[in-house]
């Protein structure tokens, strides 16, 4: 199967930053960046500059270890593992010093955030076990294969579509008790 134009951009930015390109991690922090913060966003539902701190970990990380991907057609999923990784990583350490979101910093964020349109489903979102909330996110909003979020979060293509399925009727439940 031939790649897309996408796919040989996407492989040549790669390559370029195993050489150090400057440039070419620009390119690719401006492709997926975006994507990658909104993720990180709605699964730590935190503040924005501790939000921008974990992303730039995230980048950070992705440039040291680009080096370590072996199939460049798996970059999506590889770097969307490094930022749940990273996320998760943040949850443990909240978890260890008691560090909390207070509610008002998070009605804040979504005041400066929210889209009118899916406040519903957002409020429902919020609602949602972080194992729903994840596949879901990475399904709809990223737009990730079942087999891409496989990878991302360590589990089956199976266990992504049961997780998706009961993260579908979870949030359909949240959100009828909303209204």
């Amino acid at each position: 199967m031939p790649n897309k134009p996408e796919q040989i951009r996407e492989k040549t930015l790669i390559l370029r930053v195993r050489l150090d390109d400057e440039m070419a991690f620009n390119e690719l922090l401006g492709l997926y960046g975006p994507r990658i913060w909104k993720f990180t966003e709605r699964m730590l539902q935190s503040t924005p500059h501790r939000i921008d701190d974990v992303n730039q970990e995230i980048w950070i990380s992705i440039f040291r270890r680009i080096h370590l991907l072996r199939d460049l057609e798996k970059f999506k999923p590889w770097a969307f593992r490094i930022a749940r990784d990273r996320v998760y990583e943040e949850y443990r350490k909240n978890k260890r010093t008691g560090e909390t979101i207070t509610l008002e910093e998070i009605v804040e964020e979504a005041e400066e955030t929210s889209v009118p349109d899916f406040e519903e489903i957002r409020a429902g979102l919020d609602r949602l076990s972080e194992t729903h909330k994840e596949v879901l996110w990475l399904r709809y909003m990223d737009d990730l294969s079942y087999e891409e979020i496989a990878q991302i979060v360590n589990a089956s293509p199976g266990t992504v579509r049961s997780r998706i399925h009961y993260g579908k009727a979870a949030l359909r439940k949240a959100i009828e008790q909303n209204l």
